[in-house]
């Protein structure tokens, strides 16, 4: 299968960066839940402080697992 992709430049400059960037914006959301992840399991923080970070660590996987998992 291929895909083609087509931009008018420089009018479409913005969605071209952010098509050509996707792979840096999904390692960088990765990164961020790792970081959530890591705070809570060994982060020197009060129980409140790790449930909120907790919480938004499942927030955040629900709003973007799905494209984190491919």
């Amino acid at each position: 299968m291929q895909a083609t992709l087509t931009f008018n430049l420089p009018d479409d400059q913005f969605e071209y960066d952010y098509t050509y960037n996707a792979a840096r914006y999904k390692e960088a959301l990765k990164d961020i839940m790792n970081i959530m992840r890591n705070e809570v399991k060994y982060g020197n923080h009060d129980e409140g402080t790790c449930e909120i970070i907790d919480n938004l660590y499942v927030q955040f996987g629900d709003t973007i697992g799905d494209l984190l998992a491919t």
